[in-house]
């Protein structure tokens, strides 16, 4: 049986990954000339890993893991020491370090032992994060009515707790503030990380996402037989006078006939290309609830280092959210002699919330990323910028906003021969590399089970 996979990002390599082990033929298109999707990584004329973001494996990415292992990835990426770093002004750091404890003592206890939290904040949060932790997937969903902040407030939580620590984590996780996520997604990341020691380590690739997973992928699906096409861009179905799909067109006016098509385009291409006979199913209407979240990747490449932290780092009241210096966190990539690099911090920088920065030129950007580079880290305002790469993604991850989480969609569509992957799909997880991957495989094993 032959299966068409469009969008070759996380959900659409893993479904791959699941169909061609099961035996099916299958074919994957790619618009762009790079696979990865939102994790894609390019190498620019200087030879320097230009990424579209910075990308972790949190202990918790159970079935992300799982496929990294089946390809033969599963050295590909290196654990960090578990902790929350926080950079503040003037070089200083503090840390929310978890006790070496089972959970959620662990969390419990290394939370009364942060340093930026007061004694109120910390108690405080033990008590009103309570639910959260005792809570099941029914009572996240329930909650996803209103805001985190909201949430965080009725709850009783510290005002100055929700600015220091989760504000950075909301950023980091959705690319958006604390008062528009939705509270469903942060008191479920809060459940799965503060019951499960395990699930908040988290790990940086060698070498970049691109190297260490999407190819080694990649190579796992050729070599059981599957066909991978890029810049093959869909543009159309054409449909059977009973609506399933007859086939694909791409831009080029290549046909693809197949028996099933999978679509693990984000959604906001999806839209661009779905039948107008399809839009009298409410299935399909309800996709356009989902908007997507502005974000911008910045890499700085310094001719010393500026930071001796082997880790992911936060920082709050600055125009990056989450950032690293991959120079040392990526001991394959970044390194002096590759690229730009010349032995000195390579910082890799998320921007968010970024919708101010869509149509804002580059270089002003990147002046004032650098003003507060210079008043976190005091070495590098020695230091001499080598060179500097933004990527701005107008649409990524679906904005988790209250009230949107209900329209997730199954993998299954109303067309017998169509169906959906993709993290904006129904998943017990959220946005993100382990909800692409999860939706992968649950689209891999209904469309098996759909056939026999």
């Amino acid at each position: 049986m032959k299966v068409a996979i469009f969008g070759a990002g996380v959900a659409g390599l893993s479904a791959a990954i699941e169909l061609v082990d099961r035996g099916y033929e299958v074919e994957l298109y790619e618009k762009r000339k790079v696979l990865g999707g939102k994790v894609s990584v390019w190498k620019d004329q200087d030879g320097d890993s230009v990424e579209s973001g910075l990308h972790i494996v949190f202990g918790g990415y159970e079935q992300l893991q799982a496929y990294l292992d089946r390809v033969g990835a599963g050295n590909n990426y290196l654990w960090k020491e578990h902790s929350l770093i926080y950079a503040e002004p003037e070089g200083k750091q503090s840390y929310f370090k978890k006790a070496n404890l089972p959970s959620p003592w662990a969390e419990v206890v290394g939370g009364l032992q942060a340093s930026f939290l007061s004694m109120w904040d910390k108690i405080s949060l033990i008590k009103g994060l309570y639910p959260a932790l005792a809570g099941n997937e029914e009572y996240f969903r329930s909650q996803d009515h209103m805001t985190y902040s909201e949430w965080h407030r009725l709850r009783g939580a510290s005002e100055n707790s929700l600015q220091k620590l989760w504000r950075a984590i909301a950023l980091a996780m959705n690319f958006i503030e604390p008062n528009v996520i939705s509270a469903r997604p942060m008191i479920t990341i809060f459940k799965y990380f503060g019951t499960d020691y395990e699930a908040t380590k988290f790990a940086f690739f060698r070498e970049n996402p691109g190297d260490s997973m999407i190819e080694p992928m990649r190579q796992y699906i050729q070599s059981k037989g599957g066909r991978i096409f890029i810049d093959a861009r869909l543009s159309r179905f054409e449909l059977k006078e009973n609506g399933t799909i007859r086939k694909a067109l791409l831009n080029d006016g290549h046909e693809v006939e197949a028996d099933a098509f999978i679509s693990a385009l984000p959604v906001h291409n999806l839209k661009k290309v779905l039948p107008k006979e399809w839009l009298t199913h409410q299935y399909f209407t309800d996709l356009f609830q989902f908007q997507g979240s502005p974000v911008a990747n910045c890499q700085l490449w310094f001719d010393r280092k500026i930071t001796d932290t082997d880790n992911l780092m936060f920082s709050q009241g600055t125009i990056f959210a989450t950032f690293a210096d991959v120079s040392i966190t990526c001991p394959g990539d970044f390194q002096k002699g590759q690229g730009t690099a010349n032995g000195g911090s390579v910082m890799s920088l998320v921007l968010a919330p970024a919708h101010q920065l869509m149509d804002m030129p580059n270089d002003t950007i990147i002046k004032m990323v650098m003003k507060d580079i210079h008043e976190r880290f005091p070495k590098s305002r020695q230091a001499k910028l080598l060179k500097s790469t933004i990527v701005k993604i107008p649409e990524s991850v679906y904005k988790a906003v209250p009230d949107v989480d209900k329209y997730r969609p199954d993998q299954v569509t109303p067309v017998d021969n169509f169906y959906l992957a993709g993290d904006y799909t129904y998943q017990r997880y959220l946005a993100s590399m382990e909800g692409a991957a999860l939706s992968g495989k649950q689209v891999a094993e209904k469309l098996h089970a759909r056939q026999h």
